[in-house]
């Protein structure tokens, strides 16, 4: 039976589901416990010899270390997300902090060692069956004992790969898919921070220096009948996409997967990060890239500028708005267009059709608009 390739609008992150993922010397060790704990319990059927015990524990204590061992496997594999399964961007994402193809394979080697350890389980078990000789059932013990631990370390490194890969993993933020989401990109040190904090209830680190957020960070922006994530995302450099570092390779990825509006921030102040031109081709890119997603150009930091130099650059980027986050302002300009457009996005995109059919009844519009007014005949000067 085929695995369906449908991923859960709900699900977030999936690797959030991973739990603890214990290395192989803890595995091993937990397990030996587990099996040198073991007791014989007499049963009420007929008195067994001294060595008949012996053998039956040894029995015992291999099943048990077995039993442990290809359970912690078959967990680490089962609470793994499938990758087929997995919406796009954690993939990508997945793709920039490990390798997809290794993942794979990894879980497949350890669907292998635990499929292995019961079949010398199984081997070891039949032997016990011919000597009830106190040496030799212990010598049969061990045996297994050293091929099962041989077998489990040869995963080694293969779980210490998924221990990384899921740790990073981890801090992929919850991507809800049922509400648009605005992806704002740049530059480093553009103030792509500072906006998000400004418009959202995100609230990324701001810093003087590039490449201040190294991680993708999402906020909310509340609207009428719905709401949408306003997305902060690490800096880009004008280069090659093969020359980019992990922390430039999730804004790709964020904007790639997620975006239904990208707002463009740039900087001509002295402290730019990069030249105007260079910008330019970060816009080209992205324009190029991904021709169907709304773009809106925004020219920030004007508290540092000219009136000319504002009208050069507004002339250079063809900028729809002019903001300083620094000072706050023309910040309501540029969310009033925003609300509007996703708004719009949400309205007639096909993806967000089932919430978008919500119906609201009159006497709830009558209610707001009541309140409205009620909130315009206060005198805020008392």
């Amino acid at each position: 039976m085929s695995r369906t390739k449908q991923y859960d609008r709900y699900q977030g992150n999936p690797f959030r589901r991973v739990g603890y993922i214990p290395p192989v010397n803890e595995i091993l060790k937990m397990g030996f416990n587990k099996a040198a704990a073991v007791q014989f319990k007499q049963k009420r059927s007929r008195k067994k010899s001294r060595e008949e015990k012996i053998a039956a524990l040894e029995v015992k204590r291999i099943s048990t270390l077995s039993l442990y061992i290809c359970t912690q496997l078959e967990k680490i594999i089962s609470q793994f997300p499938w990758i087929e399964d997995m919406h796009p961007f954690y993939i990508s994402l997945c793709a920039v902090f490990g390798d997809v193809a290794k993942i794979k394979q990894i879980l497949g080697r350890l669907k292998g060692i635990s499929e292995q350890i019961k079949k010398i389980e199984k081997e070891e078990l039949k032997k016990l069956k011919e000597t009830t000789h106190p040496q030799q059932t212990a010598k049969i013990r061990q045996s297994a004992y050293g091929r099962f631990a041989s077998l489990v370390k040869k995963a080694k490194g293969d779980i210490r790969y998924l221990i990384r890969v899921t740790k990073k993993a981890k801090t992929i933020p919850d991507f809800d898919m049922t509400i648009p989401s605005v992806v704002v990109a740049g530059a480093p040190n553009v103030g792509k921070s500072s906006l998000v904090r400004s418009i959202s209830t995100g609230k990324p680190e701001i810093g003087e220096y590039p490449f201040t957020t190294k991680k993708i960070i999402f906020g909310h922006r509340n609207l009428f009948f719905t709401m949408a994530q306003i997305v902060d995302t690490p800096g880009i450099l004008d280069r090659p996409f093969g020359e980019r570092n992990i922390i430039e390779l999730q804004s790709i990825s964020t904007i790639k997967y997620i975006s239904d509006i990208i707002i463009i921030l740039f900087d001509v102040s002295y402290n730019a990060s990069l030249e105007p031109d260079e910008q330019i081709n970060l816009l080209n890119d992205i324009k190029t890239n991904f021709p169907q997603v709304p773009i809106i150009c925004v020219l920030n930091k004007i508290d540092l500028l000219s009136d000319e130099e504002i009208e050069n650059a507004k002339s250079k980027f063809n900028t729809s708005f002019e903001i300083s986050t620094k000072e706050n302002k023309n910040i309501d300009l540029l969310t009033k267009e925003l609300d509007e457009l996703i708004i719009h996005i949400w309205k007639t995109h096909s993806k967000f059709k089932d919430q978008s059919k919500i119906e609201i009844s009159e006497e709830y519009l009558e209610q707001i608009d009541n309140e409205e007014l009620e909130y315009e005949d206060i005198d805020y000067n008392l």
